[in-house]
């Protein structure tokens, strides 16, 4: 009996999971590193800004300029 449960286990699971190549979960995976990074860069850049005044007229300036 506890065989028969391994391999309906083991068919079940082959069915869910979807065929993946190589190639996508490398894709996947540059996608979360690079979504990581710049989503890094932003907090700091937003805890820079918080935590010193020295880069207000600057930003202001980038932002409000015609």
């Amino acid at each position: 009996m506890n065989k028969k449960t391994n391999s309906t286990v083991s068919i079940a699971s082959e069915q869910v999971l979807p065929n993946v190549s190589q190639a996508d979960q490398d894709a996947k995976n540059a996608l979360l590193i690079v979504s990581l990074l710049v989503n890094a860069f932003i907090l700091i850049g937003w805890i820079t800004l918080q935590v010193t005044s020295v880069y207000d007229a600057q930003l202001a300036g980038f932002l409000f300029t015609r």
